[in-house]
C-alpha cells in the first residue's frame, strides 16, 4: 500500500457463531471485494476479540469514486444483508489523501 494510495477500512464483529463469520469473510466476502472494479489489493486481518478487518486498496482517488456505483459493489454491500442483524460491530472508514489549497501570504 502506497502512501497516497486511498483505501477502505471496514471492521465488523458479530455477536455470535464467529467462526461461520469469519469463514464466510474470508472466503466469499473477500473474493467479492477484489472483483470490484479499481480495487488493486484486498488484505484482512482479525483482532483478539474477534473483530474481522478488511483493508480494500484502490489504483487511484477517481478509482475509488467510480467503484461505489458498479455493480460489483452493489453485490458485495448486498452480501451483508444475512449478517446485519447478527453484528455487534460494523463501521466503514475511507482513507484517501487530502491536497492542502495553496495560501497566499502578503506582507505590508
Amino acid at each position: 500500500m502506497r502512501g497516497e494510495q486511498p483505501f477502505i477500512l471496514l471492521r465488523a464483529r458479530v455477536k455470535d457463531d464467529r467462526a461461520t463469520f469469519s469463514a464466510w469473510f474470508r472466503s466469499q466476502h473477500l473474493r467479492e471485494v477484489a472483483k470490484i472494479p479499481g480495487i488493486s489489493s484486498v488484505q484482512w486481518g482479525e483482532t483478539r476479540e474477534g473483530t474481522m478487518l478488511g483493508v480494500y486498496c484502490f489504483e487511484d482517488a477517481r478509482a475509488m469514486q467510480g467503484s461505489f456505483g458498479s455493480a460489483e459493489a452493489a453485490y458485495a454491500r448486498g452480501m451483508w444483508a444475512s449478517w446485519s442483524d447478527k453484528l455487534d460491530e460494523f463501521s466503514v472508514e475511507m482513507h484517501f489523501a487530502l491536497t492542502p489549497p495553496t495560501m497566499t501570504l502578503s506582507v505590508n
